[in-house]
């Protein structure tokens, strides 16, 4: 079964001059596209006509305010495999010609439980590629959505992957991306059990993580994001419970991921009970640590306490002095 969702959908009703003038001025300007609702509809029957698949819905827009993608959401039948689905993405790959380079292009596979979604900028029919290392890389993980997007290269943005609800330790998603997708650059986002976030900028090199993964158990009762860049930690953002050991306790995170990295990086602290919790970022700082660059417009006002540790610790640890 398909269905198209209306085109256009949301838009402010306008006056039928303003429609004829916006017209007039891109019939000008020449960036008027062609409706292509019709090849997209066709494209989702021959999706629709592929072993396994149980169920397929289009969205194609081509708006002003929407932008230019074509959406595919198939739902495979129970006993579909691997190769099935693969086959779903290659016949995607195959049937998007140079009419749709211009189209945002969004695969959203629903197979036994678990959902695969890849988007392209690029019309670079990636979709056979990514499909079943997303989905062994779901299966090994045991996520409920694998979510990978290709930029072009006109953005600003990297590919990205994302693990959505990862009840598996941050490093097993780590090392599950790196098998299936380690020599390409992207950013992998994770986010743990606990609602730690995890930004990891790849190639991430098994020497880079066990470096980490050997002073890091410590400093999970105290993590609230982790950024990593250039196989080394670029930023760390802790929570830590208020007292008179305060600065000795963030000294000691400090230490420890110091140990691992040659380059500058960024510790920001707040005061609180659960690290993924309330926080109140007045109650905390930031070091730039190994290096002096700071964002002045971005510094906020600090309670006494915190400004009076946030001194001691950029004395200590960073080259500004």
């Amino acid at each position: 079964m398909m269905s198209r969702q209306p085109r256009f959908a949301g838009w402010a009703r306008v006056g039928a001059v303003m429609i004829a003038a916006v017209a007039l001025t891109l019939g000008i300007s020449g960036c008027t596209s062609p409706d292509l609702s019709s090849r997209a509809d066709d494209i989702g029957g021959v999706l629709s006509a592929s072993p396994g698949v149980e169920e397929v819905e289009t969205s194609y827009q081509n708006g002003f305010d929407s932008g230019r993608s074509i959406t595919y959401r198939v739902t495979m039948d129970a006993g579909a495999n691997t190769a099935q689905a693969t086959e779903v993405a290659a016949a995607l790959d195959l049937e998007t010609g140079d009419e749709f380079d211009r189209y945002t292009q969004n695969l959203s596979l629903n197979m036994a439980g678990r959902i695969i979604k890849v988007s392209d900028t690029t019309n670079g029919d990636i979709m056979a590629a990514k499909v079943p290392r997303l989905l062994e890389m779901s299966t090994a993980l045991s996520v409920d959505e694998v979510n990978w997007s290709e930029q072009s290269d006109d953005v600003d943005f990297d590919d990205s992957l994302e693990v959505r609800d990862s009840g598996t330790d941050a490093f097993q998603t780590l090392s599950a991306a790196r098998a299936q997708f380690g020599s390409e650059e992207f950013q992998l986002r994770t986010r743990e059990t606990s609602g730690v976030d995890w930004y990891v900028a790849f190639p991430f090199s098994e020497q880079g993580q066990e470096r980490l993964e050997s002073v890091f158990d410590p400093l999970r009762t105290s993590l609230n994001r982790l950024n990593i860049d250039g196989d080394q930690v670029s930023s760390f953002v802790a929570v830590v419970p208020a007292g008179p050991d305060e600065v000795i306790r963030l000294r000691g995170i400090i230490d420890r991921i110091a140990s691992t990295t040659t380059n500058s990086w960024n510790f920001s602290w707040a005061e609180g009970a659960d690290p993924t919790g309330q926080f109140d970022s007045a109650s905390g700082g930031i070091v730039n640590v190994g290096g002096c660059e700071y964002d002045e417009d971005s510094e906020g006002q600090l309670t006494q306490s915190a400004q009076t540790i946030q001194d001691q610790l950029r004395d200590t640890y960073d080259t500004c002095r």
